[in-house]
């Protein structure tokens, strides 16, 4: 069985990948305008910067072609080589460790999040009850407890992976 080689994107599929991977957990993606902020905050004299209206034109495919000063300023930002934008030898591995560190970083939530339930009697008391049900009674009881936690107002519960296995 053979392995295609993935497609190549665009410079704007690339940005795009980035901005939706790269940034602060516990919040959404940058938008183009804290991009720029950000990029014209951290730039030395003679660094390069870009515009928001350059990001979102990037990003879109409205400009294919963006000059090197944009790139440069992006790549920084970002903290990727130039090269990612132009060499799919260069984005391929950078994309996978991107994604490497996103798992790592959801596992490590995940356990952070089961320990802190843990703590609490009353749910160990019911997790050792568990123990033996069917996996139907298993759903059963997640779904009472997902309509409990929304007629207590409490947010839903992401199926986050942990070890490689969902709690799904």
């Amino acid at each position: 069985m053979s392995k295609e080689a993935p497609a190549s994107r665009t410079i704007g599929e690339k940005l795009d990948y980035l901005i939706k991977a790269l940034h602060p957990q516990g919040r959404g993606p940058y938008v183009s305008r804290e991009i720029e902020a950000l990029i014209k905050q951290r730039a030395a004299d003679g660094d390069p910067t870009v515009t928001h209206a350059t990001i979102s034109n990037i990003r879109s495919g409205k400009i294919t072609n963006p000059g090197a000063d944009s790139l440069r300023a992006l790549a920084s930002f970002f903290g990727v080589p130039v090269g990612y934008f132009f060499d799919d030898a260069v984005s391929g591995p950078i994309d996978e460790r991107i994604r490497e560190i996103k798992g790592d970083v959801d596992r490590a939530a995940a356990g952070e999040d089961l320990a802190n339930a843990l703590e609490d009697k009353e749910v160990r008391a019911v997790l050792f009850r568990l123990g033996g049900l069917s996996t139907t009674a298993l759903r059963g009881i997640k779904g009472m407890v997902d309509t409990y936690r929304a007629a207590e107002g409490l947010p839903r519960v992401n199926s986050k992976t942990v070890k490689g296995r969902s709690p799904e």
